[in-house]
């Protein structure tokens, strides 16, 4: 816009903008253009212009299976973005710098600037539980803290900047909110080869003393049933994952299950509709604590026949009525790149706690 409408939107004088504006082009992070647009004679306006060449906010993804990355520049518009699956067994230092490279292909191939970079914010995977003792336990919780020390050091030694690591699910939270929700509290769920999520208050990711609120696959759902590698009993991921789904079901993969459904095969629709069931049960404890007004939901088992309509059906039959009145449940679209993008969410909070300015309203979509 030109620098008269930047004094009408901002309420500030002319003069504090042009010296605003000359010291933000110093720094080479905004532009001035002629305005052509309207022709006629005489001098044309000049627009102001973000710099788009160069990065302000970094945010990346390392999944267990594939890592993603987004950059953003100064107005928190998202310029690049790219993922690419990886090897699960490949160490959580070797996917980021998988994601790294990543991340230098989006600068070679678009020109842009990495030297500004002022907020870095990196999505990696939840405790990942092998066994159901206390040792088992504690070493989870040890190695999931060691791996996000060891991230957040690495990024730190290449950019020079304070990087934020959270769990991944939540920075897809971050994002699918951003897209679908202005201000309000939103409840997502991810049901996959695992079932994780998150909770957004106010804007705000809910994070929690470990980082893992939000953690609906290990919310209890069977106080009888079987215990879970997590350390709890009965937990939702026992009957909603992608591998549970499969075995209650007895099918080899996702693609025959989805056949078995379309064919109405009893087997199949009783494994689907005691996942919706179990993954309902768990969001009904959700509304009710945090009354959210939004639920979003994806993964494989989400987009399963028959699921997101009986898990609607169950949590508006469980949650109390003031949580039900003006709820809305969808689907999410499962991008590749959310989480990256999330995160981007969050690198703008380091970059203005850095520049003293506190957390701005903004959200990246």
């Amino acid at each position: 816009m030109t620098r008269q409408h930047l004094v009408a939107e901002t309420g500030l004088s002319r003069a504090t903008i042009s010296a605003a504006l000359t010291a933000l082009a110093a720094e080479d992070r905004v532009r001035e253009t002629a305005d052509t647009r309207a022709g006629g004679r005489g001098r044309p306006s000049m627009l102001v212009h973000v710099n788009t060449s160069q990065v302000e906010l970094v945010g990346i993804e390392i999944g267990r299976a594939h890592v993603a990355v987004a950059v953003a520049d100064a107005g928190d518009a998202v310029i690049g973005q790219a993922d690419r699956d990886i090897d699960a067994r490949t160490g959580i230092l070797a996917r980021t710098e998988a994601a790294l490279a990543l991340l230098d292909g989006i600068v070679a191939a678009q020109g842009l600037d990495l030297t500004t970079v002022r907020g870095f914010a990196v999505g990696t995977p939840g405790p990942k539980f092998s066994g159901d003792g206390h040792r088992s336990l504690d070493l989870a919780l040890a190695r999931f803290t060691r791996d996000r020390a060891e991230v957040s050091a690495q990024l730190n030694a290449r950019f020079g900047v304070p990087v934020l690591v959270e769990n991944n699910t939540r920075y897809t939270a971050l994002s699918e909110t951003a897209q679908d929700s202005a201000g309000q509290n939103v409840a997502y769920l991810r049901v996959d080869e695992g079932v994780g999520g998150g909770v957004v208050v106010d804007g705000s990711l809910v994070s929690g003393s470990w980082g893992t609120a939000g953690e609906l696959g290990h919310v209890c759902v069977d106080p009888t049933g079987p215990r879970c590698a997590c350390g709890g009993r009965g937990c939702v991921e026992l009957v909603a994952s992608v591998p549970a789904v499969l075995a209650a079901a007895g099918c080899a993969d996702v693609a025959e299950l989805t056949h078995r459904l379309r064919t109405q095969d009893r087997e199949a629709e009783t494994a689907v509709q005691r996942a919706a069931q179990a993954a309902a049960q768990a969001l009904a404890g959700v509304l009710a604590v945090l009354d959210v007004s939004l639920v979003l939901v994806g993964g494989r088992v989400a987009r399963l026949p028959g699921f997101l309509a009986r898990l609607e059906e169950v949590l508006r039959d469980l949650a109390p009525g003031w949580c039900t009145a003006e709820l809305t449940v969808l689907p999410t679209q499962d991008d590749r790149t959310a989480g990256a993008r999330g995160a981007l969410v969050h690198a703008r909070l380091t970059a203005d706690s850095a520049a003293g300015t506190g957390s701005r309203a903004r959200t990246t979509g």
